[in-house]
């Protein structure tokens, strides 16, 4: 058999469990799991999470991942058992604005291929019996959603793997990651180096610090998230076998920043109804072999009850059965959160051949996965990457403070109803063009998109609207889709398309492109014809090695051999490394000659009438 690259995945968790068993399936045979937990119980995230899978999601992408790993945990059996439980999903409102959000998700599932329906309360009361049918006003209910049993499927993909040829190393920690000439080359540990073509860091909420080994800034920031179970409940009293089984829906309160569970007679509860609890991982210690447990492990804080009571409240609230039980367990479970809230995934820049799948939650791990998989063997996942890209953060975003602030952030608003416009509050004004006090003055707009602060439409030109044509007027708007818009934005394109317009092109980005083959790269990577004379600007799209689109752009060429291209957003190709040159012709691709140049980067500001734009 034809040797495979040599992969070491760091994480024996979900994600990591999967991405090998994801790549044995492709034929790929030499590959190395290392875990710093024992393997039967790591003690990450994965180790005590409670499983709830709902997978509608704004992002297709992420709504694709998590079918995919529905599908595959029904899949994954051992003596007649799958690892997913699909009792559905429902999620309820007790508002008007949580019920016109709970249709747009529908609206959302039915696009992603997820069925689903929109219940009234009586509904809901028919398939929750346990509900206070007052309290609500309707549900979502989507049948495909439901419970992972995420510690089982780890269980069974080492199995399976191992079966495979797979090597499991647990209680071993990652101490180093050699490099030569800027690729990654092995993973140190304690007991010597392991060679590597390829490694991948699936460390979950340690990933921020298996990154900072190559000098990477992984934006993620462990955060402690409350889970409680209940003394058994009578109304539940025999209704599930198993101690942990379940045959009602999984359950979302989100107006209250609840989720609810059943384990057998007694109720699982999730809560985000609690000032965040930022974790520093210096303050974990360790944990012997022996000792890690299913109530003692490393993402396993002590409970504190005074942050959950005001939850506890809320659900005997909605749940009046609960009133006759107690708290019995509960914990502060570590979980991974990113500034969006978005997964983080892709080749580091710092280190070719060091790909990261950070900050993935169970519901889209298999998905993600397999995403990983594909990148590493096909060079492209099937599912566009581009709303988990690790890249997608500036440099501005990457600091401690605005990581710590805005996943605690996120942590807040996780169930709150914001609109996709919807700017943050703070930070804002990192980043600031030279025109902004002039935008200011104009009664600009503001929104904030890669940290810095766009003008989305100008007050200043409010007169315009009187004489805006009838065929320009901007469609009738309902109260949700007009928010963060203005049909001055309207007039503002109108005078763009019909007399003059100045626009600020600070944000975009820049990218030089130079050389002997200049022409020839951006032949290959764009749809237009770029052979134009020089000042000539053409406005096209930047595709991938598959045709895909990745962007779209505009080409200014500046001089024979030199092109400058401006772009909304973040795009790298593995081949365009920040200034690298391009050595001899057999080992470029695009046939770029011998010192032709590419790289990102902001070029200087010129004054207005300078001689370039």
């Amino acid at each position: 058999m034809e040797s495979t690259p040599r992969i070491v995945i760091i994480g024996a968790g979900i994600v990591g469990t999967n991405l090998a068993d994801e790549l044995v399936t492709r034929g790929w045979n030499n590959i190395t799991v290392l875990d710093q937990g024992p393997l039967n119980m790591p003690g990450g995230s994965t180790s005590h999470a409670p499983g709830l899978v709902f997978q509608t999601n704004p992002s297709k992408s992420m709504a694709l991942f998590a079918k995919y790993t529905v599908e595959k945990l029904l899949s994954l059996t051992e003596d007649g058992a799958s690892c997913f439980n699909q009792v559905g999903g429902l999620e309820v409102a007790t508002t008007e604005t949580r019920l016109a959000d709970l249709k747009r998700k529908l609206g959302y599932a039915s696009s992603w291929g997820i069925e689903g329906s929109i219940l009234s309360a009586a509904e809901c009361k028919a398939l929750y019996p346990l509900i206070n049918e007052d309290d609500i006003l309707g549900g979502l209910h989507v049948p495909s959603d439901g419970l992972a049993l995420a510690a089982r499927a780890v269980q069974l993909l080492i199995k399976r793997t191992e079966a495979a040829g797979v090597k499991y190393l647990g209680n071993t920690t990652v101490t180093g990651i050699e490099q030569s000439g800027r690729r990654v080359t092995g993973v140190e540990t304690p007991d010597g180096v392991i060679p590597a073509d390829i490694v991948v860091s699936c460390a979950g909420f340690w990933g921020a610090k298996v990154g900072e080994l190559i000098g990477m800034s992984v934006p993620l920031l462990p955060l402690a998230h409350q889970y409680v179970k209940t003394t058994p409940v009578p109304a539940q009293q025999g209704k599930n076998k198993l101690p942990n089984g379940a045959q009602l829906p999984i359950l979302r309160h989100q107006d209250q920043d609840l989720y609810y569970r059943e384990h057998g007679d007694r109720y699982g509860i999730g809560s985000y109804a609690h000032k965040p609890m930022p974790v520093d991982l210096d303050e974990l210690g360790s944990f012997k072999p022996d000792e890690i447990s299913e109530h003692n492990m490393p993402s396993r804080l002590d409970f504190t009850l005074e942050d959950f009571l005001p939850a506890w409240e809320a659900t005997k609230q909605l749940l009046p059965a609960l009133r006759e039980s107690e708290i019995e367990d509960g914990f502060n479970g570590i979980f991974s959160f990113t500034p969006d809230g978005g997964s983080l995934v892709g080749e580091s820049k710092e280190l070719d051949g060091f790909f990261v799948a950070e900050a993935v939650w169970v519901t889209h791990s298999a998905g993600i996965a397999r995403a990983v998989a594909e990148l590493l063997v096909d060079g492209k996942s099937s599912i566009d990457l581009g709303d988990c890209d690790i890249h997608r953060f500036e440099e501005v975003q990457l600091t401690p403070e605005y990581v710590s602030e805005t996943s605690q952030q996120n942590f807040v608003e996780i169930y709150d109803v914001l609109h996709p416009l919807q700017p943050k509050l703070s930070p804002r004004n990192l980043r600031v063009s030279p025109f902004h006090a002039r935008h200011k003055q104009l009664g600009g707009y503001f929104l904030e998109g890669g940290g810095w602060e766009r003008p989305y439409w100008f007050e200043a030109n409010a007169e315009l609207l009187k004489d805006l044509p009838a065929d320009w007027q901007p469609p009738a708007r309902d109260s949700w889709s007009g928010m963060f818009s203005s049909p001055i934005a309207a007039a503002e394109a109108w005078k763009t398309r019909t007399a003059v317009a100045m626009y600020d092109m600070t944000p975009l980005k820049r990218l030089e492109v130079s050389g002997p083959g200049a022409l020839k790269l951006l032949q290959e990577l764009t749809t237009a014809e770029m052979d134009k004379k020089p000042g000539a600007v053409t406005y096209t799209l930047l595709l991938d090695e598959q045709g895909g689109v990745r962007s779209d752009i505009t080409v200014a060429r500046l001089s024979q051999d030199t092109f400058q291209a401006r772009r909304q957003r973040q795009y790298r190709h593995r081949l365009l490394r920040p200034g690298r040159t391009a050595p001899d012709r057999k080992r470029n691709r695009w046939g770029l000659g011998p010192g032709a140049r590419y790289h990102w980067g902001h070029l200087l500001h010129r004054p207005l009438g300078s001689a370039r734009p």
